[in-house]
């Protein structure tokens, strides 16, 4: 029986290695690399060409649900497993907007992980009932309410939409901490939160979605940039 081909992809070393020796003694997963954050393992995936990615939720550079959009454009045959330490209900929703095959809390088990990974790899669907519960319910009402009613970036918080504007502007994670007095971790956050609940891939098409729904003031649209 071929193995299924692995890439495990976490922007924390440990946790890389912690998972590389979950399979270390499984004849039948072959873990053909790692990497640290969606950015890089869009970059591998021609030369690796794995058929299943272990993928956590938040890193920087590229989120997990970014690069996991990402990835099913160009690769749709790619299984991706997202793997995460927090219980998020916006990140379960956008998990399967994005094709992932399964969502999945760090604190499970080695023998629950391999048959996570092995359902997958068998192009089976899996998505924790708890977990997915409110994601399916938003699913529903998204799908039967009509778009006309939704008010775009309606489920941003406020905070989610100062980020918008400034994104609108141009501005860069860096020059958006400076603004609103937050680090830049924090600033690279909310704009990861704000693609994915917009259903968006890029920074210039939130800066788009922005300014189509007015959602920055007429004189910041034209406003010529500080920096």
């Amino acid at each position: 029986m071929a193995s299924i081909r692995l890439l495990i992809v976490d922007d924390h070393e440990v946790v890389r290695l912690g998972l590389r020796a979950a399979f270390e003694l499984e004849p039948d997963i072959n873990v053909v690399g790692e990497a640290s954050d969606g950015a890089e393992a869009l970059a591998k995936m021609s030369v690796l060409a794995p058929q299943l990615i272990l993928m956590d939720v938040r890193m920087e550079r590229m989120s997990g649900i970014e690069a996991c959009r990402e990835i099913k454009s160009r690769y749709p045959d790619v299984s991706i497993l997202m793997i995460t330490s927090y219980t998020d209900n916006e990140a379960v929703f956008a998990s399967m907007l994005a094709g992932a095959s399964g969502y999945l809390l760090k604190n499970l088990s080695r023998a629950e992980l391999l048959r996570s990974i092995r359902l997958v790899a068998s192009g089976q669907s899996l998505l924790d009932p708890e977990l997915v519960k409110q994601a399916t319910s938003r699913l529903t009402t998204l799908a039967t309410s009509g778009s006309q009613t939704q008010t775009p970036g309606g489920e941003l918080t406020e905070r989610e939409r100062e980020v918008l504007a400034l994104i609108a502007r141009g501005y860069t994670n860096k020059q958006i901490a400076n603004a609103l007095i937050v680090t830049e971790k924090t600033a690279r956050n909310h704009v990861s939160h704000i693609l994915e609940k917009l259903g968006l891939a890029r920074r210039s098409e939130a800066a788009a979605f922005a300014v189509e729904h007015k959602l920055v003031p007429p004189r910041e649209q034209h406003k010529d940039e500080e920096f």
